[in-house]
Protein backbone atom coordinates (compact mmCIF):
# COMPACT_ATOMS: atom_id res chain seq x y z
CA UNK A 1 0.00 0.00 0.00
CA UNK A 2 2.68 2.77 1.04
CA UNK A 3 4.15 2.26 -2.47
CA UNK A 4 0.53 3.29 -4.29
CA UNK A 5 0.22 6.20 -1.40
CA UNK A 6 3.25 7.74 -2.53
CA UNK A 7 2.45 7.28 -6.52
CA UNK A 8 -0.71 9.96 -5.48
CA UNK A 9 1.59 12.36 -3.56
CA UNK A 10 3.73 12.59 -6.77
CA UNK A 11 0.79 12.70 -8.56
CA UNK A 12 0.04 15.68 -6.50
CA UNK A 13 3.02 17.25 -6.86
CA UNK A 14 2.95 16.58 -10.22
CA UNK A 15 0.10 18.81 -10.68
CA UNK A 16 1.26 21.95 -8.73
CA UNK A 17 4.56 21.58 -10.35
CA UNK A 18 2.78 21.16 -14.13
CA UNK A 19 1.27 24.33 -12.97
CA UNK A 20 -2.52 22.29 -14.02
CA UNK A 21 -4.68 24.28 -11.33
CA UNK A 22 -2.57 27.47 -11.01
CA UNK A 23 -5.43 29.75 -12.11
CA UNK A 24 -5.77 33.55 -10.98
CA UNK A 25 -8.39 32.94 -9.10
CA UNK A 26 -10.20 29.97 -7.34
CA UNK A 27 -14.46 29.68 -8.07
CA UNK A 28 -16.08 29.47 -11.30
CA UNK A 29 -12.51 29.16 -12.85
CA UNK A 30 -11.33 26.06 -11.76
CA UNK A 31 -9.80 23.85 -14.53
CA UNK A 32 -12.47 21.37 -13.58
CA UNK A 33 -11.03 18.39 -15.64
CA UNK A 34 -7.98 18.49 -13.89
CA UNK A 35 -10.23 18.27 -10.77
CA UNK A 36 -12.04 16.10 -12.56
CA UNK A 37 -8.61 13.85 -12.52
CA UNK A 38 -7.13 14.14 -9.60
CA UNK A 39 -10.26 13.54 -7.24
CA UNK A 40 -10.60 9.99 -9.38
CA UNK A 41 -7.22 9.28 -8.76
CA UNK A 42 -7.12 10.00 -5.08
CA UNK A 43 -10.41 8.47 -4.69
CA UNK A 44 -8.92 5.27 -6.36
CA UNK A 45 -5.96 4.78 -4.04
CA UNK A 46 -8.35 5.62 -1.11
CA UNK A 47 -10.24 2.89 -2.15
CA UNK A 48 -7.65 0.20 -2.40
CA UNK A 49 -6.64 0.63 1.73
CA UNK A 50 -9.01 -1.62 3.14
CA UNK A 51 -10.55 -0.05 6.26
CA UNK A 52 -13.14 -2.61 6.68
CA UNK A 53 -14.54 -1.96 10.10
CA UNK A 54 -14.75 -4.50 12.35
CA UNK A 55 -11.55 -4.27 12.69
CA UNK A 56 -11.05 -1.06 10.96
CA UNK A 57 -7.28 -0.66 11.00
CA UNK A 58 -7.73 2.84 9.55
CA UNK A 59 -3.92 4.60 10.67
CA UNK A 60 -2.87 2.88 7.59
CA UNK A 61 -5.68 5.63 5.44
CA UNK A 62 -5.00 8.33 8.08
CA UNK A 63 -0.78 8.32 6.78
CA UNK A 64 -2.27 8.04 3.50
CA UNK A 65 -3.84 11.63 3.49
CA UNK A 66 -1.26 12.86 6.12
CA UNK A 67 1.46 12.21 3.14
CA UNK A 68 -0.94 14.12 0.76
CA UNK A 69 -1.19 17.08 2.91
CA UNK A 70 2.47 17.19 3.51
CA UNK A 71 3.02 16.92 -0.44
CA UNK A 72 0.86 20.30 -0.70
CA UNK A 73 2.93 22.07 2.48
CA UNK A 74 0.34 21.61 5.04
CA UNK A 75 0.58 20.44 8.29
CA UNK A 76 -1.25 17.41 8.99
CA UNK A 77 -1.58 15.57 12.36
CA UNK A 78 -2.38 12.13 12.93
CA UNK A 79 -4.13 10.94 15.75
CA UNK A 80 -4.05 7.06 17.53
CA UNK A 81 -7.00 6.39 19.21
CA UNK A 82 -6.48 2.21 19.60
CA UNK A 83 -3.86 -0.05 18.33
CA UNK A 84 -4.06 0.22 14.64
CA UNK A 85 -7.10 3.03 14.94
CA UNK A 86 -6.60 6.37 14.09
CA UNK A 87 -7.32 9.77 11.58
CA UNK A 88 -6.07 12.77 10.58
CA UNK A 89 -6.77 16.49 10.68
CA UNK A 90 -5.39 19.60 9.48
CA UNK A 91 -6.00 23.55 9.50
CA UNK A 92 -6.01 25.46 6.79
CA UNK A 93 -6.03 29.16 7.96
CA UNK A 94 -8.76 31.46 7.40
CA UNK A 95 -8.44 35.55 7.59
CA UNK A 96 -10.62 36.24 10.95
CA UNK A 97 -11.00 34.64 14.01
CA UNK A 98 -14.53 33.16 13.58
CA UNK A 99 -15.16 29.68 14.63
CA UNK A 100 -13.67 27.04 12.16
CA UNK A 101 -16.00 25.26 9.94
CA UNK A 102 -15.29 21.26 10.71
CA UNK A 103 -15.07 19.06 7.59
CA UNK A 104 -15.69 15.47 8.71
CA UNK A 105 -16.14 12.21 7.51
CA UNK A 106 -14.98 8.81 8.72
CA UNK A 107 -12.12 6.43 7.53
CA UNK A 108 -14.09 3.52 7.95
CA UNK A 109 -16.23 1.21 5.63
CA UNK A 110 -18.43 -1.53 6.40
CA UNK A 111 -17.50 -5.30 5.28
CA UNK A 112 -17.55 -6.69 1.68
CA UNK A 113 -17.88 -9.77 0.06
CA UNK A 114 -16.05 -9.75 -2.86
CA UNK A 115 -17.66 -12.35 -4.57
CA UNK A 116 -20.97 -10.36 -4.88
CA UNK A 117 -19.10 -7.33 -6.65
CA UNK A 118 -18.67 -6.51 -10.03
CA UNK A 119 -15.34 -5.09 -9.22
CA UNK A 120 -12.72 -6.16 -6.40
CA UNK A 121 -14.33 -3.97 -3.67
CA UNK A 122 -11.06 -2.94 -2.24
CA UNK A 123 -9.82 -2.45 -5.81
CA UNK A 124 -10.42 1.15 -6.46
CA UNK A 125 -11.56 0.64 -10.37
CA UNK A 126 -12.57 3.05 -12.63
CA UNK A 127 -14.30 2.25 -15.47
CA UNK A 128 -17.19 4.46 -17.81
CA UNK A 129 -17.08 7.03 -15.37
CA UNK A 130 -17.70 5.55 -11.99
CA UNK A 131 -14.67 4.80 -9.23
CA UNK A 132 -16.02 1.77 -7.91
CA UNK A 133 -15.13 0.24 -4.35
CA UNK A 134 -16.65 0.03 -0.90
CA UNK A 135 -16.27 3.43 0.75
CA UNK A 136 -17.02 5.51 -3.13
CA UNK A 137 -20.13 7.05 -1.50
CA UNK A 138 -20.27 6.16 2.16
CA UNK A 139 -17.59 8.03 2.94
CA UNK A 140 -14.43 8.38 1.26
CA UNK A 141 -16.21 10.02 -1.73
CA UNK A 142 -16.83 12.82 0.32
CA UNK A 143 -13.42 12.53 2.11
CA UNK A 144 -11.48 12.84 -1.39
CA UNK A 145 -14.05 16.28 -2.12
CA UNK A 146 -12.98 18.03 1.51
CA UNK A 147 -9.81 17.05 0.89
CA UNK A 148 -9.49 18.51 -2.47
CA UNK A 149 -11.38 21.76 -1.33
CA UNK A 150 -8.23 22.56 1.17
CA UNK A 151 -5.96 21.58 -1.41
CA UNK A 152 -7.12 24.17 -4.23
CA UNK A 153 -8.09 27.02 -1.61
CA UNK A 154 -4.34 26.27 -0.47
CA UNK A 155 -2.85 26.17 -3.96
CA UNK A 156 -3.88 29.67 -4.49
CA UNK A 157 -3.85 31.34 -1.30
CA UNK A 158 -7.43 31.56 -1.58
CA UNK A 159 -7.95 32.31 2.17
CA UNK A 160 -11.37 31.51 3.59
CA UNK A 161 -13.34 33.75 5.92
CA UNK A 162 -12.35 31.62 8.80
CA UNK A 163 -10.44 29.05 9.43
CA UNK A 164 -11.12 25.23 7.79
CA UNK A 165 -10.53 21.81 9.86
CA UNK A 166 -10.15 18.76 7.51
CA UNK A 167 -11.01 16.04 9.96
CA UNK A 168 -10.76 12.13 8.95
CA UNK A 169 -11.92 9.77 12.02
CA UNK A 170 -12.29 5.98 12.45
CA UNK A 171 -14.72 3.87 13.81
CA UNK A 172 -18.01 5.85 12.78
CA UNK A 173 -19.11 2.55 11.62
CA UNK A 174 -19.38 1.46 14.93
CA UNK A 175 -20.59 4.23 16.54
CA UNK A 176 -17.76 6.28 16.82
CA UNK A 177 -16.73 5.61 20.03
CA UNK A 178 -12.79 5.24 19.00
CA UNK A 179 -13.43 8.01 16.40
CA UNK A 180 -15.14 11.25 16.81
CA UNK A 181 -16.77 10.36 20.38
CA UNK A 182 -12.74 10.32 20.92
CA UNK A 183 -11.76 13.33 18.70
CA UNK A 184 -14.73 15.21 20.46
CA UNK A 185 -13.23 14.67 23.90
CA UNK A 186 -9.40 14.23 23.76
CA UNK A 187 -9.02 16.92 20.32
CA UNK A 188 -11.49 19.41 20.05
CA UNK A 189 -10.54 21.38 22.67
CA UNK A 190 -7.18 22.36 21.73
CA UNK A 191 -8.68 23.50 18.01
CA UNK A 192 -9.98 26.51 19.49
CA UNK A 193 -13.76 28.02 18.22
CA UNK A 194 -15.44 25.70 16.24
CA UNK A 195 -18.05 27.36 15.05
CA UNK A 196 -20.03 24.76 12.57
CA UNK A 197 -19.41 20.80 11.22
CA UNK A 198 -20.20 19.77 8.15
CA UNK A 199 -20.90 16.14 7.50
CA UNK A 200 -22.44 13.33 5.82
CA UNK A 201 -26.01 12.53 5.81
CA UNK A 202 -27.65 15.02 3.37
CA UNK A 203 -26.84 14.92 -0.14
CA UNK A 204 -28.57 16.60 -3.46
CA UNK A 205 -31.76 14.77 -4.65
CA UNK A 206 -33.42 15.36 -7.68
CA UNK A 207 -36.82 15.43 -7.72
CA UNK A 208 -39.83 14.48 -10.18
CA UNK A 209 -40.00 18.20 -11.06
CA UNK A 210 -36.70 18.11 -12.64
CA UNK A 211 -35.86 20.23 -9.68
CA UNK A 212 -32.70 19.48 -7.23
CA UNK A 213 -33.41 19.35 -3.36
CA UNK A 214 -30.56 20.16 -1.61
CA UNK A 215 -31.20 17.99 1.04
CA UNK A 216 -29.29 18.69 5.08
CA UNK A 217 -29.45 16.94 7.64
CA UNK A 218 -30.42 19.00 10.54
CA UNK A 219 -31.88 15.75 12.72
CA UNK A 220 -31.61 11.96 12.98
CA UNK A 221 -32.87 8.94 14.64
CA UNK A 222 -31.01 7.71 17.32
CA UNK A 223 -29.94 3.72 17.61
CA UNK A 224 -30.63 1.86 20.81
CA UNK A 225 -29.13 -1.32 19.65
CA UNK A 226 -30.60 -4.76 21.63
CA UNK A 227 -29.58 -8.23 22.27
CA UNK A 228 -31.41 -11.00 22.98
CA UNK A 229 -30.27 -14.02 24.99
CA UNK A 230 -32.30 -17.19 26.03
CA UNK A 231 -30.77 -19.91 27.53
CA UNK A 232 -31.83 -23.61 27.56
CA UNK A 233 -30.57 -27.13 28.13
CA UNK A 234 -28.54 -28.44 25.55
CA UNK A 235 -28.18 -31.80 24.00
CA UNK A 236 -28.56 -34.08 20.82
CA UNK A 237 -30.52 -33.05 18.27
CA UNK A 238 -32.29 -36.25 17.78
CA UNK A 239 -33.89 -36.05 21.03
CA UNK A 240 -35.13 -32.59 21.52
CA UNK A 241 -36.52 -31.19 24.06
CA UNK A 242 -39.95 -29.64 24.08
CA UNK A 243 -38.20 -26.11 24.55
CA UNK A 244 -35.06 -24.97 23.71
CA UNK A 245 -32.84 -21.90 23.70
CA UNK A 246 -33.54 -21.74 19.85
CA UNK A 247 -37.51 -22.12 20.46
CA UNK A 248 -37.48 -19.89 23.27
CA UNK A 249 -35.56 -16.88 20.95
CA UNK A 250 -38.03 -17.16 17.80
CA UNK A 251 -40.86 -17.44 19.89
CA UNK A 252 -39.67 -14.08 20.97
CA UNK A 253 -39.05 -12.88 18.08
CA UNK A 254 -41.82 -13.70 16.30
CA UNK A 255 -43.93 -11.85 18.85
CA UNK A 256 -41.51 -8.75 18.68
CA UNK A 257 -42.01 -8.60 14.56
CA UNK A 258 -45.65 -8.90 14.69
CA UNK A 259 -46.12 -5.69 16.86
CA UNK A 260 -47.50 -3.26 15.33
CA UNK A 261 -45.39 0.24 15.58
CA UNK A 262 -47.50 3.68 16.41
CA UNK A 263 -46.94 6.15 13.17
CA UNK A 264 -46.02 9.49 14.55
CA UNK A 265 -45.19 12.53 12.72
CA UNK A 266 -42.92 14.64 14.88
CA UNK A 267 -41.91 18.84 13.95
CA UNK A 268 -39.00 18.00 12.63
CA UNK A 269 -40.23 15.52 9.57
CA UNK A 270 -43.11 17.75 9.45
CA UNK A 271 -41.10 20.44 8.54
CA UNK A 272 -38.89 18.47 6.31
CA UNK A 273 -41.86 17.26 4.42
CA UNK A 274 -43.38 20.01 4.04
CA UNK A 275 -40.18 21.49 2.11
CA UNK A 276 -40.29 18.88 0.04
CA UNK A 277 -43.67 19.76 -0.88
CA UNK A 278 -42.76 22.13 -3.33
CA UNK A 279 -41.06 19.54 -5.68
CA UNK A 280 -44.17 17.23 -6.04
CA UNK A 281 -47.00 17.47 -8.23
CA UNK A 282 -50.41 16.76 -7.88
CA UNK A 283 -52.53 15.63 -4.97
CA UNK A 284 -48.78 14.36 -3.37
CA UNK A 285 -47.83 18.40 -3.14
CA UNK A 286 -50.80 18.99 -1.15
CA UNK A 287 -50.52 15.99 1.12
CA UNK A 288 -46.81 16.86 2.08
CA UNK A 289 -47.51 20.06 3.33
CA UNK A 290 -49.54 18.55 6.22
CA UNK A 291 -48.51 15.12 6.39
CA UNK A 292 -49.82 15.01 9.76
CA UNK A 293 -53.61 15.43 8.29
CA UNK A 294 -52.76 13.15 5.36
CA UNK A 295 -51.97 10.44 7.31
CA UNK A 296 -55.54 10.67 8.29
CA UNK A 297 -56.50 9.36 4.70
CA UNK A 298 -56.27 5.75 4.87
CA UNK A 299 -55.20 6.07 1.04
CA UNK A 300 -52.82 8.10 1.13
CA UNK A 301 -51.49 6.41 4.12
CA UNK A 302 -51.44 3.17 2.72
CA UNK A 303 -49.40 4.47 -0.14
CA UNK A 304 -46.84 6.75 1.93
CA UNK A 305 -46.15 3.66 4.38
CA UNK A 306 -44.87 1.12 1.77
CA UNK A 307 -42.08 2.98 0.94
CA UNK A 308 -39.28 2.54 3.63
CA UNK A 309 -37.75 5.58 3.71
CA UNK A 310 -40.63 7.26 4.00
CA UNK A 311 -42.70 4.70 6.52
CA UNK A 312 -39.11 4.62 8.93
CA UNK A 313 -39.32 8.53 9.49
CA UNK A 314 -43.06 7.86 11.17
CA UNK A 315 -42.39 4.98 13.15
CA UNK A 316 -39.73 3.54 16.03
CA UNK A 317 -38.47 0.94 13.94
CA UNK A 318 -36.84 -2.47 14.54
CA UNK A 319 -35.46 -4.55 12.82
CA UNK A 320 -33.87 -8.65 13.80
CA UNK A 321 -29.85 -8.25 11.68
CA UNK A 322 -27.85 -10.92 14.12
CA UNK A 323 -28.75 -14.63 15.52
CA UNK A 324 -25.76 -16.90 16.58
CA UNK A 325 -26.78 -20.01 18.08
CA UNK A 326 -25.16 -23.56 17.51
CA UNK A 327 -22.10 -24.77 15.87
CA UNK A 328 -23.14 -28.33 14.36
CA UNK A 329 -26.25 -29.28 13.20
CA UNK A 330 -27.28 -32.01 15.51
CA UNK A 331 -26.27 -30.61 18.84
CA UNK A 332 -28.74 -28.38 20.70
CA UNK A 333 -27.09 -25.42 21.94
CA UNK A 334 -27.55 -24.24 25.22
CA UNK A 335 -27.97 -20.55 24.23
CA UNK A 336 -28.96 -18.53 21.27
CA UNK A 337 -28.92 -14.47 20.86
CA UNK A 338 -30.64 -11.92 18.53
CA UNK A 339 -29.33 -8.46 17.72
CA UNK A 340 -32.29 -5.92 16.88
CA UNK A 341 -31.09 -2.71 15.28
CA UNK A 342 -33.92 -0.18 16.72
CA UNK A 343 -33.85 3.27 15.93
CA UNK A 344 -36.00 6.02 17.52
CA UNK A 345 -37.76 9.32 16.33
CA UNK A 346 -36.55 12.59 18.43
CA UNK A 347 -38.70 12.84 21.46
CA UNK A 348 -38.96 8.80 21.91
CA UNK A 349 -38.27 7.26 25.27
CA UNK A 350 -35.78 4.37 24.82
CA UNK A 351 -36.72 2.95 27.98
CA UNK A 352 -39.99 3.17 27.18
CA UNK A 353 -38.99 1.01 24.17
CA UNK A 354 -37.25 -1.15 25.95
CA UNK A 355 -40.15 -1.91 28.36
CA UNK A 356 -42.21 -2.67 25.39
CA UNK A 357 -39.60 -5.37 24.15
CA UNK A 358 -39.24 -6.72 27.28
CA UNK A 359 -43.08 -7.13 27.43
CA UNK A 360 -43.64 -8.27 23.53
CA UNK A 361 -40.86 -10.98 24.64
CA UNK A 362 -42.81 -12.20 27.44
CA UNK A 363 -40.47 -14.58 28.94
CA UNK A 364 -38.34 -13.65 32.24
CA UNK A 365 -35.59 -16.02 31.46
CA UNK A 366 -34.49 -13.79 28.02
CA UNK A 367 -32.58 -11.23 28.94
CA UNK A 368 -32.33 -7.77 27.15
CA UNK A 369 -29.44 -5.29 26.98
CA UNK A 370 -28.82 -1.98 25.08
CA UNK A 371 -25.38 -2.46 22.82
CA UNK A 372 -25.75 1.33 21.49
CA UNK A 373 -27.79 4.23 22.44
CA UNK A 374 -27.17 8.05 22.48
CA UNK A 375 -29.64 10.81 22.57
CA UNK A 376 -31.33 12.51 19.94
CA UNK A 377 -29.61 15.80 18.35
CA UNK A 378 -30.45 18.39 16.28
CA UNK A 379 -29.39 21.69 14.20
CA UNK A 380 -31.00 24.82 13.97
CA UNK A 381 -31.51 26.08 10.19
CA UNK A 382 -30.98 29.64 11.02
CA UNK A 383 -27.12 29.89 10.78
CA UNK A 384 -24.90 31.68 8.21
CA UNK A 385 -23.74 27.85 7.15
CA UNK A 386 -27.50 26.64 6.81
CA UNK A 387 -28.20 29.81 4.85
CA UNK A 388 -25.13 29.78 2.03
CA UNK A 389 -26.01 26.43 1.34
CA UNK A 390 -29.49 27.83 0.33
CA UNK A 391 -27.93 30.32 -1.35
CA UNK A 392 -25.85 27.45 -3.52
CA UNK A 393 -28.72 25.81 -4.18
CA UNK A 394 -30.70 28.80 -5.25
CA UNK A 395 -27.95 29.14 -7.93
CA UNK A 396 -28.67 25.84 -9.11
CA UNK A 397 -32.68 26.52 -9.78
CA UNK A 398 -32.86 24.38 -6.77
CA UNK A 399 -33.72 24.40 -2.95
CA UNK A 400 -32.32 23.72 0.45
CA UNK A 401 -34.47 21.04 2.28
CA UNK A 402 -33.85 20.46 6.28
CA UNK A 403 -33.95 16.58 6.23
CA UNK A 404 -34.21 14.09 8.26
CA UNK A 405 -32.23 11.19 8.27
CA UNK A 406 -33.10 7.52 9.39
CA UNK A 407 -29.64 6.92 10.06
CA UNK A 408 -27.34 8.02 12.38
CA UNK A 409 -23.95 9.64 11.95
CA UNK A 410 -20.99 11.00 14.25
CA UNK A 411 -22.66 14.85 13.79
CA UNK A 412 -24.71 14.06 17.30
CA UNK A 413 -20.94 13.92 18.85
CA UNK A 414 -20.58 17.98 18.17
CA UNK A 415 -24.40 18.81 18.57
CA UNK A 416 -23.99 17.39 22.12
CA UNK A 417 -20.61 20.20 22.66
CA UNK A 418 -23.73 22.78 21.24
CA UNK A 419 -21.52 22.76 18.26
CA UNK A 420 -24.32 23.40 15.00
CA UNK A 421 -23.55 20.00 12.27
CA UNK A 422 -25.12 19.62 9.33
CA UNK A 423 -25.25 16.67 6.91
CA UNK A 424 -24.32 17.28 3.18
CA UNK A 425 -22.62 15.66 1.00
CA UNK A 426 -22.68 18.17 -2.28
CA UNK A 427 -23.15 15.39 -4.69
CA UNK A 428 -26.25 14.69 -6.67
CA UNK A 429 -27.02 10.75 -6.05
CA UNK A 430 -29.91 9.20 -7.33
CA UNK A 431 -31.50 5.90 -5.60
CA UNK A 432 -29.37 3.34 -8.17
CA UNK A 433 -26.60 5.71 -6.49
CA UNK A 434 -27.66 5.25 -3.33
CA UNK A 435 -28.28 1.49 -3.52
CA UNK A 436 -24.53 0.67 -3.35
CA UNK A 437 -24.12 2.29 0.23
CA UNK A 438 -23.67 -0.88 2.48
CA UNK A 439 -24.83 -2.72 -0.60
CA UNK A 440 -22.75 -4.27 -3.45
CA UNK A 441 -20.98 -2.45 -6.36
CA UNK A 442 -20.94 0.82 -4.59
CA UNK A 443 -19.64 3.37 -6.53
CA UNK A 444 -19.67 7.24 -7.64
CA UNK A 445 -18.88 9.05 -10.87
CA UNK A 446 -16.28 11.49 -11.67
CA UNK A 447 -18.97 13.95 -12.56
CA UNK A 448 -20.21 13.53 -9.25
CA UNK A 449 -16.19 14.58 -7.51
CA UNK A 450 -15.94 16.91 -10.05
CA UNK A 451 -18.94 19.08 -9.41
CA UNK A 452 -18.76 18.13 -5.93
CA UNK A 453 -14.92 19.74 -4.96
CA UNK A 454 -16.48 23.13 -7.71
CA UNK A 455 -19.74 23.37 -5.07
CA UNK A 456 -17.37 22.60 -1.87
CA UNK A 457 -15.06 25.39 -2.76
CA UNK A 458 -17.51 27.75 -3.62
CA UNK A 459 -19.36 26.98 -0.49
CA UNK A 460 -16.33 27.64 1.69
CA UNK A 461 -15.74 30.61 -0.01
CA UNK A 462 -18.66 32.18 0.23
CA UNK A 463 -19.42 31.70 4.20
CA UNK A 464 -18.87 35.09 5.83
Amino acid sequence: MKGRCCQVVFLVSAFIAAGILALPCIGQDIDLEAVETEAATLLSESLRIDTSNPPGEELAAAHFWERVFRAAKLEPHVFETAPGRGGVWVRLPGRTKKGALLLLHHLDVVPARPEEWKHPPFGGVQENGYVYGRGAVDAKGLGVVQALAVLLLHRHGAQPARDVVFVATPDEEAGGKLGAGWFVEKLLPQLGPVAFVLNEGGHIRPMPSGELAFEVAVAEKTPLWLRLTAHGKPGHGSTPPAETAVTKLVRALARIVAAAPEVRVTEEVQRYFAALAPFQVGEQAKHFVDLRAALKNEPFRQQFLLEPRQSALVQDTLAVTVIHAGQKTNVIPASATAELDCRLLPGSDPESFVRRVVELVGDPTIQVETLLHFPPSASPTDTVLYQTIEALARKEKGRAVPAVLTGFTDSHYFRERGIPSYGFAPFVLTESDLQGMHGVDERISRANLREGTRRLVELIRELP
